[in-house]
């Protein structure tokens, strides 16, 4: 026999109307209608609370309806399916959410993660170099060569220097390596993304864009406490670290 006709034969045994039935399911009497003429069949939850409601078992309550039975459990079949995929979905949201959450949290902060973080473009900045006749001690880097003797040498690196990117003065402290600078060439083009400096040459101040050299100051020493003043201003406002600034030197 037909669930359709097990669910309308225990239903009137049961004394019951479609619509207390319906009531007691919590469902409409025109869903308990849609059952019992066969349009529709009930889920596996709606069967179990069926069969406890009407007084009969679950297998009595099938028995005979292989193609209902076949149908149900092809549908907790693709229910397993669906719930698999929506975790699949939901794992991979949460993953690229967080990716972009951290790529966009560390940006200018570590050198491998803005070589590689695809939030960033690359741009090209220009700073102002230490010289040897506007270099002070800190300027100056200590390395040792293969004999054990140590000297002191410039742009190995050349630390935190101001990078600015553009004709409104957007600018970062960029650390690179370069080598002493021509004399007649004592500023750098920097390629870079973010904190990552692929590439620099050594240019002459003809050479910088005009509206970028607008907001840059042509001597280094303008420029040498600024890193500090920036860190110190850090640490009274904490919870500021914004890795881009803007330099305006109010030449136009």
């Amino acid at each position: 026999m037909e669930l359709s006709e097990q669910l309308k034969r225990y239903r009137k045994q049961n004394n019951l109307t479609q619509r207390e039935l319906a009531l007691k399911l919590n469902v409409s009497d025109k869903t308990i209608s849609s059952w019992e003429t066969g349009r529709t069949y009930p889920d596996i939850s709606l069967l179990i609370n069926l069969s406890s409601i009407l007084n009969v078992s679950l297998d009595e309550f099938l028995k005979g309806d292989f193609k209902t039975v076949q149908k149900i459990d092809k549908d907790l079949k693709l229910k397993r399916v669906y719930k698999k995929w929506l975790i699949a979905i939901l794992v991979l949201v949460f993953a690229v959410g967080g990716a972009f959450y951290f790529l966009s949290t560390y940006q200018y902060k570590n050198v491998m993660i803005d070589r590689f973080n695809p939030l960033l473009e690359t741009k090209i900045g220009y700073a102002a170099l230490p010289t040897e006749k506007t270099a002070v001690a800190s300027d100056y880097e200590t390395v040792k060569n293969s004999h054990g003797k140590t000297k002191k040498i410039l742009g190995s690196p050349y630390k935190n220097m101001v990078v600015t990117d553009n004709a409104w003065g957007d600018s970062s402290f960029l650390t690179f390596y370069g080598g002493l600078a021509p004399k007649n060439k004592s500023y750098a083009m920097v390629k870079h993304r973010g904190s990552y400096v692929s590439r620099i040459n050594f240019v002459d101040w003809g050479s910088i864009p005009k509206s970028i050299r607008n907001n840059m100051y042509r001597d280094y020493e303008k420029y040498r406490e600024m890193y500090q003043i920036f860190k110190e201003s850090q640490k009274a406002h904490q919870g500021s670290n914004a890795p881009v600034f803007t330099v305006q030197t109010g030449r136009y």
